[in-house]
């Protein structure tokens, strides 16, 4: 019987040292293709990048043949105003309006000594609402 278990182990472990090794194989295969990709689509972007330093290097020797210097050229580029570095502040008038909450309200009206039906009818509030605020903040 235990020959028989160590006989279906050992068999069991060549089965899985098999599957294994084969999905290593794979694993390694993508590796390979994966990096080719990489490569082939570095090599088309870095030809994109020389023809358009070609072109440029065309363009630039055609303008130089024309006679415009190379200053001109650059500013030509520059599309964008050129930022100042003078600092003038703007006029701003500003009407800040600090308005309180309902709570602080309440809670500032009770310290003063008012009852809870007070507070309610100069804030134009529900009378349970101000007893539950004065219930939880006191």
């Amino acid at each position: 019987m235990i020959s028989f278990v160590l006989i279906i182990s050992f068999l069991l472990h060549i089965v899985s040292f098999l599957a294994i090794y084969q999905l290593f194989k794979q694993i390694q295969q993508l590796k390979q293709t994966n990096s080719g990709e990489i490569i082939e689509l570095l090599d088309v972007y870095l030809q994109e990048i020389k023809d358009e330093n070609r072109l440029l290097q065309e363009e630039l020797s055609s303008k130089a043949k024309e006679g415009e210097p190379p200053e001109v050229i650059q500013t030509a580029r520059k599309t964008e105003e050129e930022p100042t570095n003078e600092y003038l502040p703007t006029e701003m008038q500003a009407n800040d309006r600090v308005e309180t909450s309902l709570q602080a309200r309440i809670l500032k009206l009770h310290n003063e000594g008012f009852q809870e039906a007070e507070i309610a009818r100069k804030l134009n509030c529900g009378k349970t609402e101000a007893a539950l605020i004065i219930k939880l903040h006191a």
